[in-house]
């Protein structure tokens, strides 16, 4: 028993080996070809083992010993968030980084810090003293991206607000000629493409995330929706009036209503929210379930 278990542990691991050795990787620039290099370290990208290869390597990364710090893992993209009042909130969060670099260099994992960016979410003006990794001090930041969600240290999301807007009026700007008045595409078909592809997908992705924003920063978007909707069903910038039945018939929920209902309550019992917003409705507005925790968590601050 115990001599087929290491004849399998040694089988699966030399498989593994072979996959990640012995391979080598070149640049190309233009019609430059560049000569060929070996990888010494990493997993292949783009493959289906790779992910989880890599969540096998980073398993043991150590968790912080408090629960004001945490540590999110989305991949390779890595956030330590760390909460509780200011006297207290750079010790225990300068503590887990030290605890944190120790294990990178035990590993041999490489990390750039001149490429991480720290974040004081708070309404004071003055702030501590920046967050150190390797004993090298991480510069504050007005804002950071993380997972596609721009954070600024007031939390009032109109940069992400502002670049979600511009990325929906470059899509509509391409696609002007499926979706303009002078296209034979059916209305169907222009509501899908709205609805399910390209536009209100980038509108609507981490809306309980910046939900919150003031609607002066969500109006800008409910501007640019009831502007692609006239565009579509081709009614005059003058008539606002067909809006609401349009919306109503085919399932295009106002983004305020959409962001109210993403916090609204759930149930006590079942803890089971029935979401009428768009996102969760397929195109002919059947309505999905989404269960939701009963208890509510803050969102930390680093």
């Amino acid at each position: 028993m115990r001599r087929s278990f290491r004849q399998r542990y040694d089988t699966l691991s030399g498989l593994i080996a072979t996959y990640l050795r012995g391979r080598h990787f070149a640049v190309r620039v233009g019609n430059s070809l560049s000569s060929e290099r070996a990888i010494d370290a990493g997993v292949v990208q783009g493959s289906k083992v790779g992910p989880y290869l890599f969540n096998v390597y980073v398993n043991d990364i150590p968790s912080p010993r408090n629960c004001q710090t945490k540590i999110c893992l989305f991949a390779d993209d890595t956030a330590v968030m760390s909460t509780g009042a200011s006297d207290h909130v750079m010790t225990s969060l300068n503590d887990y980084l030290d605890q944190l670099g120790r294990w990178l260099i035990r590993w041999k994992v490489q990390v750039n810090s001149d490429k991480c960016q720290s974040v004081y979410f708070t309404r004071r003006r003055s702030t501590p003293s920046s967050p150190k990794l390797y004993r090298r001090p991480i510069p504050w930041r007005d804002e950071t991206k993380y997972l596609g969600v721009i954070l600024d240290k007031r939390l009032t999301y109109k940069t992400h607000v502002a670049e979600v807007r511009n990325k929906v009026t470059a899509v509509n700007t391409k696609l002007y000629y499926v979706m303009g008045k002078n296209s034979k595409l059916s209305l169907r078909n222009k509501l899908l493409l709205y609805k399910k592809t390209l536009m209100r997908p980038i509108m609507s992705y981490a809306s309980p995330v910046w939900g919150a924003a003031a609607k002066t920063h969500i109006n800008k978007l409910e501007t640019a929706q009831n502007k692609i909707a006239r565009q579509i069903t081709q009614v005059p910038w003058y008539i606002t009036a067909q809006m609401q039945p349009l919306s109503k018939f085919q399932g295009t929920t106002p983004l305020s209503i959409e962001r109210e209902n993403a916090q609204g309550p759930c149930s006590d019992e079942t803890g089971t929210c029935s979401d009428i917003t768009s996102p969760f409705k397929d195109y002919y507005g059947n309505v999905s379930k989404t269960t939701r925790p009963k208890t509510a968590t803050s969102e930390p601050g680093m």
